[in-house]
C-alpha cells in the first residue's frame, strides 16, 4: 500500500512538472508572437525598439470585415487602436491601418482570407504568410501612429500595393524616400481628392469601385517654416454601407475597452496622487476609465488639480464630464478644437460630399480609436457635425477647454 501511494505521488508530481513546463512554453509562445521593433520614433510606448502588444479580432461584416485592434500607450493612459480588413470580392484582402508588426497581428490578418477568416495560430511565418492574399496596405492619414508600421506591413506582404493619403510630410528631415519609410519606391502611390469618376485626376487603385473614399483637408501644420495641409481619407465599403474613418469621429464607450489594463485604471482612477494604488474593484476600475478618457481627450481636464508639485488630485464632479463625452457619435475634441477649426468650410464641404455620395447607404462607422463598429445612419453622421455651422452648438464643458485645449488652440488658430 505504501509503494501504491509513493508511485501515485511520483507519477502527480512528473504530471505537474510536465502541464508546468507546458504552459510556461505555451507563455513564451504566446510573447514571442507578440513581440515587435518599432523602427521609427513616436510619444507612444515603447517609443522606440522593442515592445510588445496583444491583438484580438472581431468580426464586423460575417465573410467581409473584420476590426483588428491592439492599445496605444503613453504612460498609465492606454486606448484603441484599430485596423480594419476588407476581403474584396476577388479574395484579395485590403488592411487599413496596420498596426504593431506582431506575428499575432500579421497571422490575424492573414487569417481574413479563409473561409469565415478563422484564426490558426502558426509557429512558423512563412506557412502563413504563404497563403496571404494582402493586395492592398493602406496609410489613412498623417499622424505617426497610422503610419509607422506600413512599411514593416509591405516587407510581410511584399506584392501588395501601397496607398497613402496626400499631405504627407518628414520632419525634422525633408523629403526622405519612400524606400526608407515604406521600404519600396515603386509600389507607392497617393489617393486623390476622390475616387469620384467627376473628380478623377490621378492613377485609382483597383478596389475603387468596391472601396469608395473622400479625402478631408484637415488642417494645417506649420513645420520647418512652412505650411503644410494634412489630410484624411474617409473610405466607405459600398457592399455592407460600412464608413471607415481615422481620427474625423469617435466614441467614447461607458465602460473600458477589452484590451485596457486593469492595473493602469486602478492606477489612474486614484483621487489623489499620494494614494495607495486601490483595490481591485469594478468601481474603481470604472473610474480609471473614465479619468483616461478625460485625460486623453481634453490633456487637463476641469476636475484634476494641481495642488502642489507633487500632487494631482481630482475634485467632485469629474462623472458629469465624462457623461458629457461619453456614449456618444463626435468629433474628438483634439481634432474638433486644434483641426477643424481651422478652416470649418473645407470640412463642412467633405461632410457634405460624403452625406450626398453615400448618404442613405451608410449603416455603420468604423474609427481607428475608441468604440467600434458604431451603428449610425448619414442623419447622425451630419449631426456630430453641427458645430461647424456655429461653434456655440454642442460645446464642450468650458472647465475641460480652458487649460489645456483652448490655450493651445489660441496659439494655432492665428
Amino acid at each position: 500500500m505504501t509503494l501504491l501511494l509513493a508511485h501515485s505521488n511520483a507519477m502527480f508530481l512528473q504530471t505537474g512538472h510536465k502541464i508546468s513546463a507546458f504552459a510556461e512554453q505555451q507563455q513564451q509562445q504566446q510573447q514571442q508572437q507578440q513581440t515587435f521593433t518599432q523602427r521609427f520614433p513616436t510619444l507612444f510606448k515603447p517609443f522606440l525598439g522593442e515592445g510588445t502588444k496583444k491583438t484580438i479580432k472581431t468580426t464586423l461584416v460575417e465573410d467581409r470585415c473584420w476590426a483588428l485592434e491592439q492599445t496605444i500607450e503613453l504612460g498609465p493612459l492606454e486606448t484603441p487602436l484599430r485596423c480594419v480588413v476588407v476581403r474584396l470580392s476577388s479574395g484579395d484582402l485590403w488592411v487599413h491601418n496596420p498596426l504593431a508588426p506582431t506575428e499575432e497581428f500579421f497571422q490575424l490578418v492573414e487569417s481574413c482570407a479563409a473561409d469565415g477568416g478563422e484564426y490558426a495560430p502558426s509557429s512558423s511565418s512563412a506557412s502563413s504568410s504563404s497563403s496571404a492574399r494582402v493586395a492592398s496596405i493602406v496609410v489613412p492619414t498623417y499622424a505617426l501612429e497610422h503610419k509607422i508600421f506600413a512599411r514593416d506591413a509591405h516587407e510581410r506582404w511584399p506584392e501588395a500595393e501601397i496607398w497613402v493619403a496626400p499631405g504627407q510630410f518628414s520632419f525634422p528631415v525633408e523629403n526622405i524616400p519612400n524606400a526608407y519609410v515604406y521600404g519600396t519606391e515603386s509600389n507607392v502611390f497617393v489617393l486623390s481628392e476622390s475616387n469620384d469618376e467627376a473628380r478623377m485626376a490621378t492613377k485609382q487603385p483597383a478596389w475603387k469601385d468596391e472601396i469608395n473614399y473622400e479625402t478631408l483637408d484637415v488642417g494645417a501644420f506649420n513645420v520647418a517654416n512652412k505650411n503644410i495641409q494634412i489630410k484624411e481619407c474617409a473610405f466607405f465599403d459600398v457592399k455592407t454601407g460600412m464608413l471607415i474613418v481615422t481620427d474625423a469621429l469617435a466614441k467614447i464607450p461607458l465602460t473600458p475597452p477589452v484590451l485596457s489594463s486593469k492595473e493602469k485604471l486602478l492606477l489612474v482612477s486614484k483621487r489623489s496622487t499620494k494614494d495607495p494604488q486601490p483595490d481591485d474593484t469594478p468601481e474603481n476600475v470604472l473610474a480609471g476609465w473614465k479619468k483616461t478618457a478625460l485625460l486623453v481627450s481634453f490633456f487637463f481636464p476641469e476636475h484634476e488639480e494641481l495642488v502642489s508639485p507633487s500632487e494631482v488630485v481630482w475634485t467632485d464632479g469629474w462623472e458629469t464630464n465624462f457623461e458629457s463625452i461619453s456614449n456618444r457619435l463626435l468629433v474628438p475634441p483634439v481634432v474638433r478644437t486644434l483641426l477643424y477649426a481651422q478652416n470649418p468650410r473645407a470640412v463642412r464641404n467633405w461632410v457634405d460630399r460624403v452625406s450626398e455620395r453615400w448618404g442613405e447607404s451608410i449603416k455603420s462607422i468604423v474609427p481607428a480609436h475608441w468604440d467600434a463598429p458604431i451603428d449610425a445612419n448619414v442623419d447622425e453622421f451630419r449631426n456630430a457635425f453641427r458645430f461647424l455651422e456655429d461653434d456655440r452648438t454642442d460645446p464642450f464643458l468650458d472647465g475641460d477647454l480652458k487649460r489645456g485645449l483652448a490655450p493651445i488652440a489660441k496659439a494655432i488658430l492665428k
